[in-house]
């Protein structure tokens, strides 16, 4: 058995492909202190990178903090930065409500509540949604009316990272969502959720076929 197979690139044994191998390993070439000051003021003075920072501190205006101020918000609760509120005069938070990272409560366009009992913890990523679009056949989902339905959430209540909580869901005091859960129905007090299994509930006909054929 000829050992030399065996050797790892860049050994004395292998000269070649050891020089081959650090060629490769190392950069083409390094951007020096210069290149690199000269991108970052490239960076610095591109109005594209500002009209996007504007674009953003405008979201975070109209998604968090002018949502806060018409929320009812009872006291000691902790909401992160980066939660977003919609229709925020219909979300009611109760004493040391926590709502977690990148959490979404978004409220009735016109009527429906989302209504959180105190020491509620929303872990990051949940979604709570009171109103959900109509998807009947014949009409593109985005021109069918939405059906809106108060949400109640209890106290001690804790939802999970990446939990949807749907429309006209109550969830009663002292219950437990797992991470990733979809709620549609009502929870009652004290239960533990969890798990996500994926069904399929009913079709929905394609409106492109309906199109087609009414075309014929």
């Amino acid at each position: 058995m000829d050992l030399s197979t065996c050797l790892s690139p860049g050994s004395s044994r292998d000269p070649a492909r050891g020089a081959a191998y650090r060629r490769v390993e190392k950069p083409a070439h390094h951007l020096s202190p210069v290149r690199r000051g000269f991108r970052l003021l490239l960076g610095i003075v591109d109005p594209r990178a500002w009209w996007h920072l504007l674009k953003l501190v405008n979201y975070y205006n109209y998604a968090h903090v002018q949502p806060r101020r018409e929320m009812t918000i009872g006291p000691k609760c902790e909401i992160s930065p980066t939660a977003t509120f919609a229709n925020a005069r219909r979300i009611k938070l109760g004493a040391r409500v926590v709502i977690g990272e990148n959490t979404r409560l978004w409220a009735g366009p016109e009527h429906a509540q989302i209504c959180i009992g105190e020491n509620t913890i929303l872990g990051p990523n949940v979604l709570v949604t009171a109103a959900n679009y109509r998807f009947d056949a014949g009409r593109p989902i985005r021109d069918q009316e939405m059906e809106t339905a108060d949400i109640q959430i209890g106290s001690d209540v804790w939802i999970g990272g990446g939990a949807t909580i749907l429309s006209g869901v109550t969830i009663a005091d002292g219950a437990v969502i797992g991470a990733g859960v979809v709620i549609a129905r009502d929870v009652p007090a004290g239960c533990v959720v969890v798990g996500a299994k994926f069904r399929i509930t009913r079709k929905r006909v394609s409106v492109r076929s309906e199109s087609h054929e009414t075309a014929k």
